[in-house]
């Protein structure tokens, strides 16, 4: 029997957010794979703590790189890895920041090993933008509003800030220049942001102009109109 490749959120930042189907997965998992991005401090690691005590840690890398050719080449090598523990029987337990269906780096690799047979599985988690509202005290959608989640660094991204309802803009910290010009030109639009959301050094923003250009990468904006 092979093994199967778990693909598992841990949540934005905070540990007591990790769910119990997390905990559980984690702890029944001899073999834990973390992203290495070349980052430095690994935070899915560091919200996991002590359940990777006793694990064989894998760390596969994720470049921060939208060439496609090179990501393919990347987690094409990764999946290799990880079937070599798969087909010995290990279950394997991918963590990622959030929710892994979302913006997440495990899905590639789950979509690789599951067109190779390899049996797969989702624990979701509680998504970045979920915890940024709470942290906020604020609702992100109520009755028909629509909500759009959107990857702030990618150039259709402003396109989407027309849309009727909330507009969440996910990692931002590198766009924020471009994002402060885009809803300065909505002037009905409210902004507001949560840099590291449930990590060491989280910070809350209810006015962009109260955060500079130097912000996380994880930094989740919302935008809603002033009438909502």
């Amino acid at each position: 029997m092979t093994g199967t490749f778990i693909s598992v959120g841990v949540g934005p930042g905070d540990p007591q957010l990790l769910t119990l189907a997390a905990v559980d997965t984690i702890k029944r998992c001899r073999v834990v794979a973390l992203p290495a991005s070349g980052a430095g401090d690994n935070a899915a690691a560091r919200i996991a703590g002590a359940l990777l005590e006793g694990k064989e840690l894998l760390y596969c890398p994720a470049p921060m790189s939208r060439d496609r050719g090179q990501l393919q080449a990347v987690f094409a090598q990764n999946a290799d890895l990880l079937a070599g523990y798969l087909e010995r029987g290990e279950n394997v337990a991918f963590l990622t920041l959030g929710d892994p269906t979302v913006y997440a780096t495990p899905m590639y690799l789950h979509r690789i090993l599951k067109e190779r047979g390899y049996p797969t599985r989702i624990v979701p988690g509680v998504p970045s933008f979920c915890a940024a509202a709470a942290a906020l005290d604020m609702p992100l959608c109520e009755g028909g509003e629509m909500l759009h989640v959107i990857p702030a660094s990618y150039p259709d991204s402003q396109l989407a800030l027309d849309y009727p309802g909330t507009k969440v803009l996910m990692k931002s910290g590198r766009s924020l220049q471009q994002i402060k010009k885009q809803l300065a030109a909505r002037p009905q639009l409210r902004a507001q942001a949560v840099e590291r959301c449930g990590m060491p050094g989280q910070a809350l923003y209810e006015d962009l102009k109260q955060i500079d250009e130097s912000a996380s990468y994880f930094t989740v904006v919302i935008a809603k109109e002033e009438s909502q």
